[in-house]
């Protein structure tokens, strides 16, 4: 399973985002909450990860309160998040070809945030 669905694996991520420059100048002026999911684990692994301009806020395991409160809830199996967090994809080529899923949220408001979102992937890989 990607380390980002693992308490310890969340802790070290949310640590590397928030000292990384290249995600903060990414993901400034963004606020919002994210919910991860590895929909091939049974049952399904939930991160939740919570922007505020530039730093992540919170980033947890996610419970179902959490999804009815997300903004923006991306599902895909755990090879696909391997290849997102390996950048052998992007989040933008992998919606494309229908392996990332937005399973809630509005597109349009995500579309902006396409670089912050591959930047808090890459933080993942470190």
């Amino acid at each position: 399973m990607p380390s980002l669905f693992t308490p310890e694996g969340i802790v070290r991520w949310r640590e590397h985002l928030n000292g990384s420059t290249v995600f903060a100048e990414a993901a400034a002026g963004w606020f919002g909450t994210l919910v991860l999911m590895a929909s091939d684990i049974e049952p399904p692994a939930h991160t939740l990860v919570r922007v505020d301009d530039g730093r992540c806020s919170e980033a947890r395991v996610a419970g179902p309160q959490d999804i009815d409160a997300a903004d923006f809830v991306l599902s895909a199996t755990t090879t696909t998040w391997l290849a997102l967090i390996a950048a052998r994809t992007t989040p933008t080529m992998a919606a494309m070809t229908g392996r990332l899923h937005l399973e809630k949220g509005d597109l349009f408001a995500l579309i902006p945030h396409a670089k912050a979102a591959a930047e808090l992937l890459a933080a993942a890989a470190d």
